[in-house]
């Protein structure tokens, strides 16, 4: 049996035949209080039996803080969207499996396969609790004892800590697909004990805004369908009065904020892509439970206005007195265009009289929203931020989704990973407030019309380019989240972001700036991960140079 192996960096993505096209990188350097990520990958040929059964040993002073994952593999029939939203910067636009879910390791167990390349993903997060220089030497066994490889990575930590995080992040956290890929009923305990293990991972990854489903969330849902009732506000009708209820919603907060989620941002109360009907609402009526708005319910009707006329003013009293409304941001509808811009300015005016107009967001990339004053603060599109920049537009926030995949940064399945960690030299520069992302977990497909378990289909039931809904798994056999090797490389982007504030508050922004002058803008970068790398190592050589002087 002949092995070979390779340690190499966060941003490869390892394939089945692509050993010899990997980078080498047997060294780096991270601030001590960062999650570092470099891989590890093998090929085994010669051997007589297809699955050989191994067990990798690390040796470092480290080992407290290191954990080892196997890089899975999902089919991916969807690379790219067509023509117009795609360019030639992919891996590959052939369907195929991908690299993407990272599995735990445990007991050192892990499995090559013969003539195909197999990668482990190796995490250090030592937490604030130590620095200094350390190799930390990975040893590959064959079952049988015989050692196989012994390689040595090389980490630098300094003695030197990223601030919190200025920007506001959110990515849509959807209650409905974790009930129905783990078949629990949404409320009951065995959801919550579900709903925490996500929660704390979302958070871990830099998420600080939460999509918080006030009623069931009106998003990619198929015109006259429904979504699972996900409703955190209990509402009571009785002889045609209105009552409310937040004892769920108080639940919803306090867990957030246990497992470190400071802001909510609740979901928009009309429906997407134009604002013409009120979302899916429940409420028991002199004693019965049903459905009184919908997609039957004219928006900006009577018996709407009404029902937001009592529940809007109820909801700013309970969250002024939970000590959070200072903390929330409000939705009209997801997605206007220019010619929503009418009926977006009438369903808004039902809202802006009960929150703060520096409260309300909506993605939307019409540049006549802003200009007329239509919407303070817009979440713009990355590939048409541009122009709100070019004129001016301060604190704006931006989203990229689906059909983002034109030279702007995006995280498909199909994408080399600089395209997804590049965005967070772009929101530094460019003095981003907020960024938002629609698919934390969206287990659905398009229009929310089936279930799509991510293992089976990463592409929304072939609606969106792999990867583009989900950044995690459905739990493993062990109860553990399994996230995306994605949603560590974004969190890398958000790490170097942080890694430039500080560096601006030891030196000035101007000296920040000129080490960013080849990212011109959302569309114009360096397209390779060895720009991003060797500009990492040396924003921290000038941190670690700042800190000394």
């Amino acid at each position: 049996m002949n092995i070979s192996c390779k340690l190499t960096s966060s941003l490869e993505k390892v394939f089945f035949r692509n050993f010899d096209a990997l980078g080498n990188q047997d060294c780096g350097s991270m601030l001590k209080n960062e999650l570092y990520s470099f891989q590890y990958a093998a090929m085994v040929q010669g051997e007589d039996w297809p699955r050989v059964y191994c067990r990798i040993e690390i040796e470092s002073e480290l080992s407290p803080y290191i954990r080892v994952f196997q890089v899975g593999y999902v089919p991916n029939r969807l690379p790219s969207m067509c023509e117009k939203f795609s360019d030639e910067d992919y891996l590959s636009k052939e369907p195929g499996l991908y690299p993407d879910p990272l599995y735990p390791v445990r007991d050192g167990k892990v499995e090559l396969c013969n003539d195909q390349v197999r990668s482990f993903w190796i995490t250090v997060e030592p937490e604030g609790k130590i620095c200094g220089e350390f190799p930390i030497t990975l040893r590959l066994y064959h079952q049988n004892g015989e050692l196989l490889n012994t390689s040595t990575y090389q980490l630098k930590i300094l003695d030197a800590a990223l601030p919190e995080s200025k920007l506001y992040n959110t990515c849509w956290f959807y209650g409905d697909c974790l009930a129905k890929l783990h078949q629990v009923e949404i409320g009951t305990e065995a959801y919550f004990t579900i709903l925490e293990k996500y929660l704390a991972v979302y958070a871990k990854f830099g998420h600080n805004l939460i999509l918080t489903p006030l009623v069931t969330p009106p998003l990619d849902t198929e015109e006259g369908k429904e979504r699972p009732t996900n409703q955190l506000v209990d509402v009571v009708v009785e002889k045609g009065v209105y009552s409310f209820g937040f004892s769920k919603l108080n639940h919803w907060i306090d867990l957030c904020q246990k497992n470190g989620i400071t802001y909510f941002e609740m979901t928009p109360l009309f429906t997407q892509w134009g604002a013409k009907h009120a979302p899916k609402v429940m409420a028991t009526v002199d004693g019965e439970y049903k459905r009184i708005f919908g997609w039957d319910t004219d928006s900006t009707g009577e018996a709407y206005q009404t029902f937001l006329q009592k529940l809007l003013p109820a909801l700013a009293d309970f969250l002024k007195e939970k000590g959070v409304l200072s903390n929330c941001f409000f939705h009209v509808s997801d997605e206007p265009n220019e010619e929503h811009a009418e009926q977006y300015q009438k369903t808004k005016a039902l809202m802006s009289k009960y929150v703060d107009e520096d409260h309300l967001i909506d993605a939307l990339s019409a540049y006549l929203y802003y200009e007329n004053g239509i919407l303070k603060k817009p979440v713009v599109a990355t590939n048409r931020i541009a122009e709100f920049l070019e004129k001016g537009a301060e604190k704006i926030w931006t989203y990229y989704c689906g059909v983002h995949g034109k030279a702007v940064a995006n995280r498909f399945l199909a994408m080399p990973s600089y395209r997804n960690r590049i965005l967070g030299y772009q929101l530094y520069k460019y003095q981003i407030e907020g960024f938002l992302q629609w698919g934390f977990n969206f287990w659905f497909t398009q229009f929310s019309r089936g279930i799509a378990n991510p293992y089976e289909d990463s592409t929304s039931g072939g609606g969106f380019p792999g990867g583009d809904g989900f950044v995690t798994y459905p739990l493993d056999d062990h109860g553990e989240v399994i996230c995306a090797l994605r949603l560590y490389v974004f969190y890398e982007g958000l790490q170097d972001m942080r890694a430039l504030e500080l560096l601006e508050s030891l030196t000035s922004r101007e000296t920040v700036l000129s080490l960013l002058d080849q990212v011109k803008g959302f569309t114009d970068y360096p397209r390779n991960s060895a720009y991003i790398l060797n500009l990492r190592e040396t924003i921290n050589q000038k941190i670690e140079e700042a800190i000394k002087k």
